[in-house]
């Protein structure tokens, strides 16, 4: 009970003391939003141009000798002095440097066409264009193994080991890549290098 009588004495109290929202003047009376007085700010000291510039003026280029002249012009118009920062003489008058020289750097370059020797057991879908089939990927991975591993001898007789192989004509890394079915160009050498291997094998395994 005394908790509430105290809680309501001070209410009337906050009330009776509290002075009216209409009566207190506003905060920022007389000043704008940036915090100046009105009464400082002078329509002739501020002119505000209304119109856009045109093009000769935006690109218009001038030294920074000139844009003081012309500041100061301005200046002068309101009979005022326009006034600069000392200037910071970051070299000296007669002062001479001698430029730096930096040795000549070297760049590898990266030919287009690169010389490798022959990839038998490559497939190109997958390790070239990044072609997956999910979870068949493996098998397919491994029967292609083993087929290039049975036509070795044949692959072997249309490109020797010790060629030289480009991959001009191949489709650049980032490009999109169709799937392709690649099959070894006819070649008579490696028919004939493939039936001597089979007929070698079954002699021996007869």
């Amino acid at each position: 009970m005394c908790t509430l009588l105290v809680a309501l004495l001070s209410l009337a109290l906050t009330l009776l003391t509290a002075t009216p929202a209409s009566a207190q003047p506003p905060r920022d009376a007389g000043r704008p939003a940036g915090g100046v007085p009105e009464s400082l700010i002078k329509e002739k000291d501020y002119p505000i141009q209304l119109e856009p510039p045109g093009p000769d003026r935006i690109f218009h280029v001038e030294s920074e000798a000139a844009l003081r002249e012309r500041i100061r012009q301005e200046f002068r118009q309101r009979n005022e002095r326009a006034e600069f920062p000392p200037e910071i003489e970051l070299v000296r008058a007669g002062t001479s440097y001698e430029p730096r020289f930096f040795p000549p750097m070297a760049s590898l370059f990266v030919p287009d066409a690169v010389c490798y020797k022959p990839l038998y057991f490559e497939d190109k879908n997958v390790e070239r264009y990044g072609w997956d089939t999910g979870i068949f990927q493996p098998a397919l991975s491994t029967a292609k193994f083993y087929v290039d591993l049975a036509m070795l001898p044949y692959n072997m007789g249309v490109m020797h080991p010790c060629a030289c192989e480009f991959n001009n004509g191949y489709i650049k890394s980032g490009d999109p890549a169709a799937f392709f079915l690649y099959i070894p160009p006819f070649s008579l050498k490696g028919a004939a290098l493939q039936a001597g291997v089979i007929a070698g094998g079954i002699a021996i395994w007869p």
